[in-house]
């Protein structure tokens, strides 16, 4: 077995390469059999692809096992027989679909067998049936072996996030979150290293802020990483994450030297909030392939991570506590919500704004004794998917791709505040933290709603919330079917450590999958982070 096979852990997740084929390493020292046997078992399904060895030995040095699916290994053999070929395989994948072949009367080669774990044994009798039933039980046990290793690796990153999400919580200091996330992730058996790096704005070298597990291939991949074609540059360029694999086939520098190291992928994902760059999260593994919900998940923590360095910051930059509040006279912009008022004949108010997993963003505007085609007449107006809100005629969502104010609350971690429009004119009031220039907020606006004019400005405290408006501001934020999911799994025991019951449990209490559980779940402990991090975002 190579380095990068054992280097991983014992239980390596199915490669993600082609998830419609198996791929079956088949061993017999015959080679006219083993050359049939591969040739009828294709035949017998289009999904398996079979890689044939006819020494045992060699198939253990130069077999990558977390490629294969499925082993198929006759018995008798010189110098290392089935059962002794799948011990050696037991040892370092304890869960691979095994497959014996024996011969008829071989009833005390069968019990050794199952005494080592096999998965299954089939009778050699030369038939063509025999290829016919060997092909159907290679599917189904590579199916159950596939749904297993899923389950174990979603309870991994399930782990893996409410360890994330605790060190957010938790930490004080950006150098002790960077830190704690980074060992978090070298300590599961799904990656061999992780890093955060950020650029030099002179020598555009990249540097570590930290670093943990392979600290060799770091300090190889700090010399050639800053090259564009790293997944930190990549991902620094871009703004977005970037995946590689298949190292061992590229000629990049860094890629080279992540192979020599045994890595076979890696990812690069931004840290970054309210427009503001924190670093690049880099993620290294022996596997081949990244899944996508594996993916998800660190692009989760990077955000997480993200959100805790800025909470820490203002922690400890805004000590006075206050913000700096701006009104706007809106009355003669083409803001969406003055051209609604005028439209309908009543008046207007943004009562909330938030971002939709789809992408979009949604924006609820209150209207005072609306006419009964105020829907219809707000969709004409904004040429916009316009819905009533639980029924109600005076509350209206509407969904938009860029509103104005994702300018405001991404780029300078605003909160709008109020805003509204009637008879009399149109106002805005926008509270910005302390560190951001009214200047820059005020060009950004003119820019976006040409007409618009400051008129008021001042500083004040920002108000310390109690433990009822944080409970009715998480409420707000989460959906009934995320309450739900978050109530039960705390009743269930899930969110103490470590967790009483599985993920898996708590989904069959719901009544739903793991899958659809672990979406929920995770969706609601973002909207509650937010909810503590950033208050004043109304997203």
């Amino acid at each position: 077995m190579t380095d990068a096979d054992t280097a991983a852990g014992s239980t390596p997740p199915p490669a993600e390469t082609d998830s419609e084929s198996i791929r079956v390493l088949l061993v017999d020292d015959d080679e006219d059999f083993v050359a049939l046997a591969s040739t009828l078992l294709e035949a017998e399904s289009d999904r398996i692809d079979t890689t044939t060895e006819t020494n045992p030995q060699h198939a253990l040095e130069a077999t990558e096992f977390e490629t294969i699916d499925c082993v198929v290994s006759d018995f008798r053999m010189p110098e290392l027989d089935g059962i002794e070929f799948l011990e050696t395989i037991r040892e370092t994948y304890p869960e691979l679909p095994f497959i014996l072949f024996t011969g008829k009367g071989d009833e005390e080669v069968a019990k050794r067998a199952i005494a080592a774990d096999v998965s299954d044994y089939i009778v050699k009798d030369g038939s063509a049936e025999q290829y016919a039933i060997s092909a159907n039980r290679i599917e189904n046990l590579v199916a159950q072996y596939h749904t297993r290793q899923q389950a174990r690796r979603q309870r991994r990153l399930d782990t893996l996030s409410q360890q994330a999400l605790d060190t957010a919580l938790s930490e004080p200091t950006r150098a002790a979150i960077e830190t704690g996330i980074c060992a978090h992730l070298v300590d599961t058996d799904l990656y061999a290293a992780a890093w955060i790096v950020e650029s030099d704005p002179h020598s555009e070298a990249i540097t570590a802020r930290t670093r943990a597990g392979e600290t060799a291939l770091l300090d190889e991949l700090a010399a050639v990483a800053a090259r564009e074609d790293s997944v930190e540059a990549q991902a620094m360029a871009t703004g977005d994450h970037h995946v590689a694999s298949d190292l061992a086939g590229r000629d990049d520098a860094w890629a080279v030297a992540a192979a020599d190291n045994g890595m076979a992928a890696a990812i690069g994902v931004p840290i970054t909030r309210a427009g503001v760059p924190y670093g690049v999260l880099g993620v290294y593994t022996t596997r081949s392939d990244l899944g996508d919900d594996e993916v998800a998940t660190l692009r989760t923590i990077a955000d997480l991570t993200a959100f805790a360095i800025g909470a820490s910051e203002r922690r400890q930059g805004d000590t006075s506590q206050e913000v700096t509040e701006v009104t706007f006279d809106a009355s003669t912009t083409d803001l969406p919500f003055v051209r609604v008022a005028d439209a309908v004949g009543c008046a207007v108010e943004i009562s909330q704004t938030s971002h939709r997993s789809d992408g979009t963003t949604r924006t609820v505007y209150r209207l005072a004794d609306p006419p009964a085609d105020a829907a219809e007449t707000a969709e004409t107006v904004l040429s916009a998917d316009v819905e009533q809100v639980d029924g109600a005629a005076d509350t209206l969502s509407i969904a938009s791709d860029e509103p104005w104010w994702v300018a405001l609350t991404e780029s300078y971690g605003a909160n709008i505040a109020a805003a509204s429009a009637d008879d009399d004119g149109a106002t805005i009031t926008v509270e910005l933290p302390p560190n951001v220039t009214v200047r820059a907020v005020v060009d950004t606006l003119t820019a976006h709603a040409p007409g618009i004019e400051p008129v008021a400005r001042q500083q004040r405290a920002r108000r310390e919330r109690s433990l009822t408006e944080l409970e009715a501001t998480v409420a707000e934020r989460l959906t009934d079917r995320q309450q739900e999911v978050v109530e039960t799994a705390y009743e269930a025991g899930y969110y103490e450590w470590p967790h009483a019951v599985s993920s898996e449990a708590v989904a069959d209490l719901l009544g739903i999958a793991q899958p659809t559980f672990a979406e929920h779940f995770w969706a609601a402990q973002r909207r509650i982070v937010e909810s503590l991090f950033d208050p004043d975002n109304p997203e």
